[in-house]
């Protein structure tokens, strides 16, 4: 029989622009802000979850799966998350599910555990 094909090349990881490493950061201080208080169960679980659609993400930003719109989106929603101003993360990230889940579900879901969590904690 013929030898399997080889493997897929693994994709190259991309430059990052500003904005996307602005997402990668903010998204990754608010998982360890949320990290240093006091959670109960169910809250340890929404923050497991929101560090894995994080680290999706990350990993989307860095080989370039995500588009310049979407990280501008996430770079406000952080931003608001910031300023805690809720009413606006919350509707950036309605937004994002509405025109961008089908391609992102597996990290949106995570950053709206997360945005809820900010404005529980924060």
């Amino acid at each position: 029989p013929a030898p399997p094909p080889a493997p897929a090349p693994p994709p190259e990881p991309v430059p990052q622009s500003p904005e996307a490493v602005a997402v990668a950061d903010g998204f990754s201080s608010i998982v360890a802000h949320l990290e240093t208080l006091p959670l109960n169960g169910s809250e340890k679980r929404q923050l497991a979850e929101g560090a894995k659609g994080v680290d999706k993400l990350k990993e989307k930003l860095t080989y370039g799966g995500v588009e310049a719109d979407v990280v501008n989106a996430c770079h406000q929603l952080c931003g608001a998350v910031f300023a805690r101003d809720y009413a606006t993360a919350a509707s950036v990230q309605l937004a994002l599910v509405n025109s961008h889940w089908s391609a992102h579900k597996d990290w949106l879901k995570g950053v709206k555990f997360l945005t809820q969590m900010a404005q529980k904690k924060m």
